[in-house]
């Protein structure tokens, strides 16, 4: 009897342990943590005020964007706006690729 009473306590203890390294991570990495493991970052680009905009969003599985990082705002009536854009694309997809790496 006495054993399982020091089974029983040791099993106990482990339980507590574990649920509260389990409330100390969650608290460390917070929400934003959980989120971003279950998106991708993803290269996109848009127009808004006559300015095409280059950036790398995180993006959720149904495509909903929920955090994103602007890699250029390119005038649409800019001279080289074709180069610049080119280059924006491509720096976003570097981006793009290190955020995606292993953390």
């Amino acid at each position: 009897m006495r054993g399982f009473a020091i089974l029983l306590a040791l099993g106990l203890t482990a339980l507590i342990v574990y649920c509260v390294a389990l409330v100390v991570s969650s608290v460390r990495h917070g929400p934003s943590a959980r989120v971003k493991q279950k998106g991708t970052w993803k290269v996109h680009h848009y127009s808004r005020n006559a300015t095409t905009v280059v950036a790398v969003g995180l993006t959720m599985p149904r495509g909903d964007i929920v955090e994103e990082h602007v890699v250029a705002r390119i005038p649409d009536e800019s001279d080289d706006w074709q180069a610049r854009f080119l280059e924006a694309k491509q720096e976003a997809e570097e981006r793009a690729f290190h955020l995606n790496g292993p953390a």
